[in-house]
């Protein structure tokens, strides 16, 4: 299964692959979602973010549901 890793960098929570930024279509549909749950976001380059207000046990919660059996999602 692939890999999502969730890092707190900068005061924001950044969502990247084992091997580097999100494919543009993972990118749109995760922002899709975060508009959805009405979670705060930014892009930073081609990295999504998570503004660093939201706790880390609400960013691992909803990152897991959206990944659910498509992606485990890890810590760094």
């Amino acid at each position: 299964m692939e890999k999502r890793i969730v890092r707190f960098e900068d005061n924001m929570w950044r969502i990247r692959t084992d091997t580097g930024e999100l494919p543009q279509s993972e990118r749109s549909e995760l922002i899709e979602y975060l508009g959805e749950i009405r979670f705060p976001y930014r892009l930073v380059g081609d990295c999504l973010c998570i503004i660093g207000e939201i706790d880390r046990d609400t960013v691992f919660e909803r990152m897991q549901h959206f990944y659910d059996g498509r992606a485990e999602v890890f810590p760094f």
